[in-house]
């Protein structure tokens, strides 16, 4: 499994639930943990940036994170240690990118569904809509 993915802890748990038992769950993950086979902090960050490259933003990789399982203390510290600069970069690229095929709402809408926080948005319409104008 762990050759073709990278998997949370929490998402391996899932997965071996109906072929060990609680105690053999808890070995083998421990060995992948002593192995590094699996890592969640890494595996978080390497979300974000995967995330980040394909135009998503702050609320999007959350929900990710969350959907991968992984646990709350590292997602906490995603939170806390997120780069909002990179994050409005990001979506000001996309803005500028799109903004002579389509009307400034449904790209105000495309950055609320990729998951750009709203200060990002805010600020970007601050920035831009001004000068676009």
């Amino acid at each position: 499994m762990l050759y073709r993915r990278s998997y949370s802890v929490g998402e391996l748990r899932e997965k071996l639930v109906d072929i060990a038992s609680p105690e053999e769950i808890d070995e083998i993950l421990e060995e992948c943990k002593r192995r590094k086979y699996v890592n969640d902090r890494v595996l978080a960050a390497f979300l974000s940036e995967k995330y980040l490259k394909k135009s998503k933003g702050f609320f999007y990789i959350l929900a990710i994170l969350e959907k991968r399982k992984i646990p709350d203390d590292i997602i906490k510290e995603v939170r806390e240690n997120f780069d909002f600069n990179r994050e409005f970069k990001i979506a000001r690229d996309f803005f500028l990118k799109n903004r002579k095929r389509k009307k400034i709402s449904y790209l105000i809408f495309s950055l609320k569904s990729r998951g750009f926080s709203y200060p990002t948005i805010n600020r970007l319409m601050n920035t831009l809509v001004t000068k676009v104008e």
